[in-house]
């Protein structure tokens, strides 16, 4: 009887003494507002919300979509520094929205870098599981300082966040100067379209900006707004007012023939007018797979790509020495392995267009 008594017991015991340990464990993170370290990747002070991407003065302006998409936290990253054995995150994305040709992790999920001598390396990811998360990134490490980037949802815009630590740990701003928040011009600033607000990377660090950061060390801002990269006056007004002094236009992918010939040139003297010294890139369309069948469309794409390298000629014969060209033709590789739908990258994808872009950027 005794035995049996034992026996009932020690699973009972074993449970509470979990549970005890589970409450313990939870009880030794210590949570910081992501608003007290360093924000990378924003171009305007005032904003709707902490998170979004465009100026509040101007959304009057603005097209009723690109407001929406400027709610999601695409480029958005995290600078600080800790000496945690451990580092977890909470958040709260504002839709919980998802996509049959994305991942969760890449549509809502954060990222966790490392650097480790001079180079950026993945720790983890911090999973979505609903509207509110949190999740342990990283554990078992050493207790020593550490300089970390995160990355914050592509396709989701971030409520609130924070990021967790060992009670007994310091969490702050960067110790080291390494791809800080960039006040000088430094910062590169990408305008474009889905591609280039990171579809459909796995996971936030994957998203082509976020990967030319890092092997550039440098800040990058992320004005990517998925079907809507359209050059509107609108956003050449807003892109005048980043203190960016390098550009890069990949917004062909949304645009067509006419519009480059009613807009590009406009939209361009824009910037180069009222930004004396920008660096101007005015990057081809890439060379999607389905071009080699689908000869409508192939035949459409030459003709906007034809037009807008006219208005790249046109401004280096006005001797805008600044305005460079990228083609397109090796964005995404030559083997039609690059996309997860023929039009939107993988991470493959995204590799070699940061890799092609580094070359010119450098």
């Amino acid at each position: 009887m005794k035995k049996i008594s034992l026996l009932i017991l020690l699973p009972l015991f074993a449970l509470c003494f979990g549970n005890t340990v589970s409450g313990q464990s939870a009880g030794k993170i210590k949570y910081t507002d992501a608003r007290e370290l360093m924000l990378l990747g924003k171009g305007f002070d005032v904003t709707e919300s902490y998170y979004s991407r465009l100026p509040l003065s101007g959304k009057d302006g603005f097209r009723k979509e690109l407001w929406s998409l400027a709610r999601n936290s695409a480029g958005l990253a995290v600078r600080f520094s800790s000496n945690s054995t451990s580092i977890a995150v909470r958040w709260t994305v504002m839709t919980n929205m998802s996509m049959n040709h994305m991942p969760a992790t890449g549509i809502k999920g954060v990222d966790l870098y490392s650097l480790d001598n001079g180079k950026w390396y993945f720790m983890g990811t911090a999973r979505p599981t609903d509207k509110e998360n949190n999740a342990v990134v990283i554990k078992n490490m050493t207790a020593k300082q550490r300089e970390y980037i995160a990355y914050l949802p592509l396709y989701d815009g971030t409520e609130s966040l924070s990021f967790g630590v060992d009670s007994l740990s310091t969490i702050g701003m960067p110790q080291e100067k390494v791809l800080l928040k960039s006040d000088d011009g430094g910062a590169i600033l990408f305008y474009g379209t889905s591609i280039t607000q990171g579809g459909c990377a796995s996971r936030p660090g994957m998203a082509y900006t976020a990967i030319l950061g890092r092997m550039l060390q440098r800040e990058t801002i992320n004005l990517g707004f998925s079907g809507n990269g359209r050059m509107d006056k609108s956003m050449a007004e807003a892109i005048c007012k980043v203190s960016a002094q390098t550009v890069v236009l990949d917004c062909l992918p949304n645009t067509n023939a006419q519009i480059v010939r009613d807009s590009a040139y406009n939209f361009i003297r824009m910037i180069l007018d009222a930004k004396p010294g920008v660096k101007i890139y005015m990057v081809e369309n890439p060379v999607f797979p389905t071009l080699r069948f689908d000869q409508k469309t192939a035949a459409e794409l030459s003709e906007e790509n034809i037009e807008w390298r006219s208005v790249y000629q046109k401004l280096k014969k006005e001797r805008f020495r600044n305005v460079y060209f990228i083609s397109g033709a090796k964005l995404a590789g030559c083997d039609g392995e690059g996309t997860v739908d023929g039009v939107h990258m993988t991470d493959l994808g995204f590799l070699r267009y940061a890799e092609e872009f580094a070359k010119f950027l450098r």
